[in-house]
């Protein structure tokens, strides 16, 4: 072996270093911004449709029992409720919320046993405007998810007239 050869193979490993040591470095760093994105809170008007919608839910389904005359409406309004209910989760999949918030349950203000149709007309067309003003306050998809179930509440309100 000449000794020009050995400097050759000193500068060779100590270049193959340098570029073990950056692919590690940059596998490191990939594994850096890989790691769990840093989930921001549920928009408190998101819950609290969703809260609603359960609230809703119960109630049409109370009224399935209740009435015979009632039952082919009321088993739309269970229907589109749990639709609402669905998807409004799925939005929900994208924030952070609390275990113990509005999405776990319904509300606990109570939902008659026996509601009659007067009530649950009222109370479809109150969440109608209720999800509209939360759809105001929101934007983006969010929004729209709202204005949608509130023009929704709209119509149920008007098939119990």
């Amino acid at each position: 072996m000449s000794p020009a050869e050995h400097p050759r193979r000193w500068f060779l490993a100590g270049g193959a270093a340098v570029v073990v040591g950056g692919g590690v470095g940059v596998g490191a760093g990939f594994l850096h911004h890989r790691s769990a994105p840093r989930r921001h809170p549920a928009p408190r008007d998101l819950v609290a449709a969703l809260a609603t919608e359960l609230d809703l839910l119960a109630l049409a389904t109370a009224a399935v029992r209740r009435d015979a005359a009632l039952r082919a409406t009321a088993n739309i309004l269970v229907r589109d409720h749990s639709a609402h209910v669905r998807a409004l989760r799925s939005a929900l999949a994208a924030y952070d919320v609390p275990r113990r918030s509005a999405a776990a349950s319904p509300s606990a203000s109570g939902v008659p046993s026996a509601p009659s149709q007067a009530q649950v007309r009222a109370t479809e067309r109150a969440a109608a405007a209720t999800a509209a003003t939360r759809a105001g306050r929101l934007t983006g998809t969010a929004a729209t998810l709202l204005a949608s179930i509130s023009a929704c509440e709209a119509t149920h309100g008007e098939l119990l007239a």
